[in-house]
C-alpha cells in the first residue's frame, strides 16, 4: 500500500515537473519571440504600400512585449495600471525612408505614496533589461496634475548595421496614496540621484538672456559649473559688473541687444532699442556703441526683436556691424518670421538659432520640464540651443535639480559649438 502511494507521488511529481519545464519554455519562446522577431530589418525590410514607401510589420512583436510587460508589472499585486490608449501607429525611421507599423500603448502606473518614483523606474529598468525588452528612457514628468516619473519601454530591431529600439510602452509612474502596502524591493531613489535611470544624447547649448539686472542669479548660475552662454544687456546699472563675473569664470560673453518688436508698447529698452524706421547708419552707430559698451564680448543675440529681425535690411545693418567686429549672431527667434538666422548665413557671419524657450513660466517645477522637452530636442536633432533668463527662480530651478541636469547625461556646450 505504502509503495503504491510513494508511486502515485513519484508519478505526480513527474507531471508537475514536466508542466514546469514546458511552462519555462513557453515564458522563454515568448521572451525568444519578443527580442528575436525583432531581427526584421527595418532599414531594408519591408513591403511598399500604396504610396510606394516601405513599411516593415512589427504588430506581433509589440504585442508579444506589451505581454512580457505586464508580467512583469502584475509581479506588484500593490500597484495599480490604468491603460490609457492602445492602438496601432506607423512610425518613421530615422535616417531611412521605410516606417515601421507597431501596436503602442500608454499606462498610468499608481505606486504607494511612500514608494520613489525614479525607484520604480529603476526596478522597471532592470527587470525590463533581463527580459529581452529595450529600456529606452526614463526622466521626471507629470501625470495629470501628480509628480510622476515616465518610461518608454520598446523592442529592438535590426537597422541595417545598427541596432534600433522602438517604443511600445509609456508609462508615468505617480504616488496612489490609496495604495498602503509598501515595496521593500524599490529603492528610495530621488530624481537627483537618477543618473542610472536614464541618459540622454546630443549637445545643449543654453544662452542665459538679460544679464545686467540680477547679480544674485547671475551669481547662482555661474556656481553651477555648467558652461551657459551669458547674454548681458548695454547700459544697466550691473551690465559692466555682469560682464566680467562672466568673463572672470571663463563662460561666453554676448551682446543682448535691444531690438523693435511687434508691440511698441511691450519695448522694454526704449530709446536703447534698433528700430526698423531708423537709417542703416543709425542702426550701425547703435550696434557699434553697444559693443564698446561691453568689451569683450564675441558674439550678440537679440532682445526681444520680433519686428526688427523679420525685417532683412534691418537685420543686414546690424550684421555689417557685427560682422566688421567679428561677433557672431544668435536668433533668438522671437518670432516665426525672423530672417536673422537667414540673412546672417548669407552675409558670411557664423551663426545659431534658438529651439525652445526654458522659463516662460516662473513655476521652478514647469521651468524644469521645459529643460527636459530642450533635452529630448538635442536627443532628436543631435544638437540644440535654449534661452533662459537671469532671474530668481530660474536660477533656483538650476540649483535645486542641478545634480539630476548633471547626471541626465546631455552634453552641455557652450554656444560657440555650435555656431555654423
Amino acid at each position: 500500500m505504502s509503495r503504491k502511494t510513494r508511486s502515485g507521488k513519484s508519478s505526480s511529481a513527474i507531471i508537475f515537473a514536466l508542466i514546469g519545464v514546458l511552462a519555462f519554455l513557453a515564458i522563454s519562446c515568448g521572451l525568444f519571440y519578443a527580442v528575436d522577431k525583432g531581427s526584421k530589418d527595418v532599414v531594408s525590410g519591408g513591403e511598399k504600400n500604396k504610396e510606394g514607401i516601405k513599411v516593415v510589420n512589427l504588430v506581433d512583436e509589440s504585442i508579444e512585449a506589451h505581454r512580457v510587460l505586464d508580467n512583469i508589472l502584475l509581479k506588484k499585486n500593490n500597484w495599480q495600471l490604468i491603460e490609457k490608449w492602445h492602438g496601432e501607429d506607423e512610425l518613421g525611421v530615422e535616417g531611412a525612408t521605410s516606417r515601421v507599423k507597431m501596436n503602442r500603448r500608454s499606462l498610468a502606473v499608481g505606486v504607494p505614496g511612500e514608494t520613489s518614483l525614479a525607484g520604480a523606474g529603476a526596478w522597471l529598468k532592470e527587470k525590463v533589461e533581463t527580459s529581452g525588452l529595450a529600456y529606452i528612457n526614463g526622466r521626471p514628468d507629470k501625470y495629470r496634475d501628480y509628480d510622476a516619473y515616465r518610461v518608454e519601454v520598446g523592442i529592438k530591431t535590426k537597422a541595417g548595421q545598427e541596432t534600433r529600439s522602438f517604443t511600445t510602452d509609456t508609462l508615468w509612474f505617480f504616488h496612489n496614496t490609496n495604495l498602503q502596502k509598501q515595496d521593500k524591493d524599490v529603492k528610495k531613489l530621488p530624481y537627483s540621484s537618477a543618473k542610472e535611470i536614464r541618459q540622454y544624447k546630443g549637445r545643449l547649448a543654453i544662452i542665459v538672456d538679460d544679464c545686467g539686472n540680477d547679480m544674485s542669479s547671475l551669481r547662482t548660475l555661474l556656481d553651477t559649473g555648467l558652461p551657459f552662454s551669458y547674454a548681458v544687456l548695454p547700459y544697466k546699472e550691473y551690465s559692466n559688473d555682469c560682464l566680467e563675473m562672466i568673463k572672470t569664470k571663463g563662460r561666453v560673453p554676448l551682446l543682448h541687444l535691444p531690438m523693435e518688436p511687434v508691440d511698441r508698447k511691450q519695448m522694454s529698452e526704449g530709446s536703447n532699442s534698433i528700430l526698423v524706421s531708423m537709417s542703416a547708419e543709425k542702426k550701425r552707430a547703435m550696434v557699434r556703441k553697444a559693443i564698446e559698451s561691453l568689451p569683450g564680448v564675441v558674439g550678440i543675440n537679440n532682445h526681444q526683436g520680433s519686428k526688427a529681425t523679420s525685417d532683412k535690411a534691418t537685420m543686414e545693418a546690424v550684421l555689417k556691424e557685427a560682422k566688421a567686429h567679428k561677433l557672431f549672431f544668435v536668433d533668438s527667434k522671437t518670432i516665426a518670421s525672423s530672417v536673422a538666422r537667414d540673412t546672417a548665413k548669407a552675409m558670411g557671419v557664423y551663426t545659431a538659432r534658438n529651439d525652445i524657450f526654458l522659463d516662460s513660466s516662473t513655476d521652478i517645477e514647469k521651468i524644469r520640464m521645459q529643460i527636459y522637452k530642450a533635452m529630448e530636442l538635442a536627443e532628436k536633432q543631435g544638437d540644440a540651443v535654449a534661452i533662459c533668463h537671469a532671474r530668481p527662480n530660474t536660477a533656483r530651478c538650476w540649483k535645486q535639480y542641478l545634480d539630476e541636469f548633471k547626471y541626465s547625461g546631455i552634453n552641455f556646450v557652450p554656444i560657440t559649438e555650435l555656431l555654423y
